[in-house]
């Protein structure tokens, strides 16, 4: 967008100077053709407008040195293509159509500027908008990112504490020297002890409770 700006402010300056120069000639221009017609008017070379006074062109005599009378025109400054004030007036439509094309090449330019402005900023617009939706989505993947380490570490951590558990019973489940017949058999003959004992302690009752009381 900057270097398209500053071309057009180029472009721009140098028809501001074109129209100046042509708006300055066909003055210049108009000045002297007004001052030659005044001038040709004058001396009855062009002819007066309907309010002017007309006055007859002079003669021109054959002999120069004999001249004793006002200027005399050679040749129509209004003939042409030769006439002065043809010539003057074909310059000045020349600088005119100068003029009018030069305002038509700066309308264009400018046009063609204006719509491209407008397209870079569309596409500024819109890209934009894609860089905050980029933004958005990166700052959606980080927290999720953060969510699925935080539980990526907690079950690491559930994990070595199921893991030091299973460590710490392997003596016990695992390393034992008695197997399970033999701590089968051990049971069994507790309960036969125990019930052997109870029975020893329910007969010295009884005993107890059948003797006759000391007199």
């Amino acid at each position: 967008m900057g270097e398209a700006t500053e071309i057009r402010e180029i472009g721009k300056k140098e028809n501001e100077i074109s129209l100046k120069d042509a708006q300055e000639a066909q003055t210049a221009v108009s000045n002297a053709i007004s001052v030659l017609k005044d001038f040709y008017k004058s001396s009855g070379a062009m002819p007066k407008e309907a309010y002017e006074l007309v006055q007859a062109p002079v003669t021109l005599p054959d002999t120069p040195s004999t001249w004793d009378s006002g200027y005399t025109k050679v040749a129509d400054p209004a003939a042409q293509p030769d006439g002065i004030v043809s010539v003057l007036e074909k310059i000045s439509a020349d600088f005119a159509q100068m003029e009018s094309d030069t305002n038509a090449q700066e309308a264009s330019d400018q046009a063609a500027y204006d719509e491209d402005m407008k397209a870079c900023k569309i596409e500024k617009a819109r890209r934009t908008k894609e860089a905050e939706m980029k933004t958005q989505e990166r700052k959606r993947v980080l927290e999720q990112q953060s969510v699925l380490q935080s539980k990526h570490k907690a079950i690491k951590g559930e994990l070595e504490a199921t893991e030091q558990y299973m460590h710490d019973l392997q003596p016990a489940c695992v390393e034992g020297s008695s197997t399970y017949e033999d701590r089968k058999m051990a049971r069994e003959m507790e309960i036969e002890a125990l019930q052997e004992a109870q029975g020893l302690l329910q007969g010295a009752f009884d005993a107890t409770t059948a003797a006759p009381p000391a007199s």
